[in-house]
């Protein structure tokens, strides 16, 4: 039986569209490297700007604590607010000290900065932040807070 149809080519990619689609994939690459090391470099670039000052912010936000306490004993805040300011103290003295807005970051975010103890004060807080029912010991997380402060250098 003779048919008219005969065979295609085989099907092939045009070169100009494969180098064209490797270039786009290797420029999506190296911009993802870049992205990731810059914020890599900021991470790791921790400055205590702040070095001739740091005494008077010790002492500032050591002063911040001994006001919160004092609200406590004086049942003028509850333990939710006041493990809120106290996440927001240690957030702002780290900012004073290092220039980097750990207020603005979550404790993933945190966790990335390498700073440990910053980390598991902020771990601390969360559950007593953000629990249906706030438990916690408040002095004992004051106390941690104030020791942070005191050894940060």
């Amino acid at each position: 039986m003779q048919t008219s149809v005969s065979l295609e080519p085989s099907f092939s990619y045009s070169i100009l569209y494969l180098v064209i689609f490797f270039t786009i994939i290797l420029i999506f690459v190296l911009w993802f490297l870049e992205k990731s090391k810059k914020e890599k470099k900021v991470i790791n670039q921790i400055e205590n700007n702040n070095i001739k000052n740091i005494k008077s912010i010790k002492l500032k936000y050591l002063k911040k604590l001994i006001v919160l306490e004092n609200k406590i004993d004086k049942n003028e805040i509850t333990i939710r607010k006041a493990y809120q300011n106290l996440s927001s103290i240690i957030r702002y003295f780290v900012y004073a000290v290092t220039g980097i807005k750990v207020q603005n970051y979550t404790l993933e975010d945190i966790k990335g900065l390498n700073m440990s103890m910053l980390y598991e004060l902020i771990k601390e807080y969360y559950r007593p932040e953000f629990a249906e029912k706030s438990l916690g010991d408040i002095k004992l997380s004051i106390e941690k807070t104030r020791k942070v402060i005191k050894k940060w250098n």
